[in-house]
C-alpha cells in the first residue's frame, strides 16, 4: 500500500482526535473499570457493562458516519441511546435500599420519561434531529431521583457509609451531570456565540468536566459495588 501523503496524514490523525476526546477516553476508562469489577454476582449493576459499550458502539459509530461516510446526520443513534440510557438511571435507582418505599413514584417517572422520549421521537422533533427536549426533560428527571435519594438516605435510622456506598456515588454523578446539562442547553446560544468572537469552546470544555465527572463517579461507584457485593453474607 502506498504511503500516505503528509495532508492525509494530518487529517486523518485529526478526525482521530475528535473521536478520542476526554468524553470518550472517560468512557472507555469507565467500561474497562465495569469489566473489572462487575463480574455477575453484583446484580442488576452488570448491565453498566452494556451500557457503556453501547454508549461506546454509538460513539464510534456517529463519527464513523460524519468523518469516514460524511453523513450530515447521524441524531437518530444518539437519540435512541439517549432514551435508553436516562430511563436507565431512573430504573435502577429502585434497587437502592433508601429508595424502596418510593417504588411508585420511580414507576411514574419512568413511564412519564419514556412516554414522552418515545413521542418526542416519533411525532414531534423526530428522528434526524437531536432531541433536545426529551434530554432536557430526562435531565431533569434524573436531577429530581438524585435529589430524594439524597433526602431518603437522610431519613435513613441506621447508619451508611456514604463514601463506600454505590448509590451516593452513582447519584453524585449523575446529579453533577444532569443539572450542568441543563445549564449548557440555556446558555448554549452565548456560548457558542462566545466560540465564534474568541475562538474559545467554552461549551465544550464544561462538556468534558461534566463527563469526565460523571464516569469517574461511575468507576468508584462500580469499586464500591464489588467490594459491598463481596462483603455482603451469602
Amino acid at each position: 500500500m502506498p504511503e500516505l501523503s503528509l495532508v492525509t496524514q494530518y487529517m486523518s490523525m485529526n478526525n482521530l482526535s475528535t473521536l478520542f476526546n476526554p468524553t470518550v477516553i472517560a468512557e472507555w476508562i469507565a467500561f474497562l473499570a465495569a469489566l473489572r469489577f462487575l463480574p455477575r454476582r453484583v446484580g442488576v449493576w452488570r448491565l453498566f457493562v452494556l451500557l457503556l459499550l453501547a454508549t461506546i458502539l454509538v460513539e464510534t459509530g456517529g463519527w464513523y458516519s460524519t468523518y469516514i461516510w460524511k453523513k450530515t446526520t447521524n441524531q437518530w443513534i444518539f437519540n435512541i441511546l439517549m432514551l435508553v440510557s436516562n430511563a436507565f438511571w431512573i430504573w435502577i435507582f429502585r434497587f437502592a435500599e433508601p429508595m424502596h418505599k418510593a417504588g411508585r413514584p420511580l414507576r411514574v417517572l419512568f413511564t412519564a420519561f419514556v412516554c414522552f422520549g418515545l413521542a418526542n421521537l416519533l411525532f414531534f422533533q423526530g428522528f434526524w434531529v437531536y432531541n433536545s427536549y426529551t434530554d432536557i426533560f430526562g435531565d431533569l428527571l434524573v436531577a429530581v431521583v438524585c435529589c430524594y435519594f439524597f433526602y431518603a438516605s437522610l431519613q435513613e435510622e441506621l447508619f451508611r457509609d456514604f463514601l463506600r456506598y454505590e448509590y451516593f456515588w452513582l447519584a453524585n454523578g449523575l446529579l453533577f451531570s444532569s443539572l450542568g446539562s441543563m445549564v449548557l442547553y440555556i446558555f448554549i446560544d452565548y456560548l457558542y456565540a462566545f466560540k465564534r468572537h474568541t475562538q474559545i469552546n467554552v461549551y465544550g470544555y464544561i462538556n468534558y468536566g461534566l463527563n469526565i465527572i460523571l464516569y469517574g463517579s461511575f468507576v468508584i461507584a462500580f469499586i464500591c459495588r464489588n467490594r459491598n457485593t463481596r462483603s455482603s453474607p451469602g
